[in-house]
């Protein structure tokens, strides 16, 4: 069994490369999630008043896309067998 995270560092090293399609298709929170961490990273420092709001938003969205993706892995790696 997979596990939700799993395909986080292949998708890294494709983003890196350049490859977003192929980053999307081995996990498609990466993304997101970097965001996730830029917006995190300017409320630290800016302190802005709505800024947490935003944080909190980017990683409900962040963590949702995750499970789906996890799900819909899981319903296809049983549905194999």
């Amino acid at each position: 069994m997979e596990c939700p995270g799993c395909g986080m560092q292949r998708s890294l090293i494709a983003l890196l490369k350049g490859n977003i399609l192929e980053s999307i298709h081995y996990h498609a929170a990466l993304i997101p999630f970097l965001l996730t961490l830029f917006l995190l990273i300017i409320q630290l420092k800016l302190k802005n008043v709505n800024g947490g709001k935003w944080v909190m938003w980017a990683f409900i969205i962040t963590t949702a896309i995750t499970l789906v993706q996890f799900i819909i892995r899981q319903i296809i790696l049983f549905g194999d067998r």
